[in-house]
Order: structure tokens, then C-alpha cells, then sequence
């Protein structure tokens, strides 16, 4: 019995380093992050989606085109005024660095989600207020995180830029910008949002 377990041992560690040797393990490949330095001690990043080719999928009420096409948005009374959108997430230098969701929610307490997730980095969770400001966009703060994200905290603000020439089938594109700070700093919110501002 104990010849046949130690002969076990040694042959299944024989197969283990056999198949690490022809099957390596996966190492998650990460862009590099683009990130500018403010005067507080923060810093700001920012993430895009252009419109609508990294669109995955969108659900509304009533949607004229879904995305997919084959998607059938449940009938309820408590979804009307929804949308919610998967996308393709993009950074500074327009590389794909991972994927992210909308959430537009109506009803008597109106808001805006987004969940981002950056394989190589971390998620964020962001919660903006559902009416645009008067010079356009929307604002709101990071609310949770995880990994490389979860000690930094502070402002996350939504814009629409228009596409100058839409011959490529870009639109316009979705951008957030982030000005986030770390634990030790106490963040100040018209400070942050002057920043994002830039």
C-alpha cells in the first residue's frame, strides 16, 4: 500500500511539472497606467468608451435597437425609465484595459452607476447624481473598490464629447475622469471637482 501511494506521489508530480512545463500559467498582460499627478496630492485618470462601437450591450423600455439584437427587456412597471449598458473600457491612449456597465435608473430617486472593472488593476464602483449639471455631465464619487483602488477615494465625473468626423463609425465618445486621493489625505470637493473640470 504505501509503495503504491509514494509510486502515486511521484508520477502525479511527474504530470504537474510535465504540464507546467507545456502549459505555462496565465500571466495577465497590463497596460500601463496613465495617470497625472495634482497639486493636493491626488491623482486623476481617465477612462473612455467611444460610441457606439464598444457598446456590448443596451436595455431600455421600448428600445428601438437593442444590443444585441436578440435581447428582450422584461416588462415591469418598476423598470421604466432604466437603461442599463455593458462596454468595452478605454484609456488615454485608446487601448482596451477592460470592461465596464451603466446603470441609469428613473423613478422617484433617480441615479447613475458605474461599475468598472480593470482585470490587471482592480474594480471601482461609482455613484452620479441622474441630472446633469448646467454646463454639462454629470458628477458623483467612488463609492467602493477593490485591489489597487480600494484605499483611494473621492470624485468621478461623466461627459459626452461629440466626434468631430464620424467616418470611422465613432460617434462620440463617454468619458470619466477620476481625481482620487489616498487615506492620508483629506479630500476637499470643490478642490476635486475643479479638477475634473481641466
Amino acid at each position: 500500500m504505501f509503495k503504491m501511494f509514494s509510486f502515486g506521489t511521484i508520477l502525479g508530480l511527474i504530470g504537474t511539472a510535465a504540464l507546467l512545463h507545456f502549459v505555462p500559467p496565465v500571466n495577465q498582460y497590463r497596460e500601463r497606467s496613465i495617470v497625472s499627478v495634482q497639486p493636493n496630492g491626488g491623482n486623476q485618470e481617465v477612462f473612455h468608451v467611444n460610441l457606439p462601437v464598444d457598446r456590448v450591450m443596451i436595455g431600455a423600455p421600448g428600445i428601438d435597437k437593442p444590443v444585441p439584437a436578440s435581447l428582450r427587456w422584461p416588462v415591469r412597471a418598476g423598470l421604466q425609465g432604466s437603461q442599463v449598458e455593458l462596454f468595452k473600457l478605454r484609456n488615454a491612449e485608446d487601448r482596451i484595459v477592460g470592461v465596464a456597465s451603466r446603470l441609469a435608473v428613473g423613478g422617484s430617486a433617480p441615479y447613475v452607476e458605474w461599475a468598472l472593472h480593470l482585470p490587471a488593476r482592480g474594480t471601482i464602483y461609482a455613484l452620479l447624481d441622474a441630472m446633469p449639471a448646467a454646463a454639462g455631465g454629470r458628477s458623483g464619487s467612488l463609492r467602493a473598490a477593490t485591489r489597487e483602488f480600494e484605499p483611494l477615494r473621492g470624485a468621478v465625473r461623466e461627459r459626452y464629447v461629440a466626434a468631430a468626423d464620424a467616418s470611422d463609425g465613432i460617434t462620440g465618445r463617454l468619458e470619466l475622469a477620476m481625481a482620487l486621493v489616498g487615506p492620508d489625505v483629506a479630500p476637499d470637493p470643490a478642490e476635486e471637482e475643479a479638477e475634473i473640470q481641466q
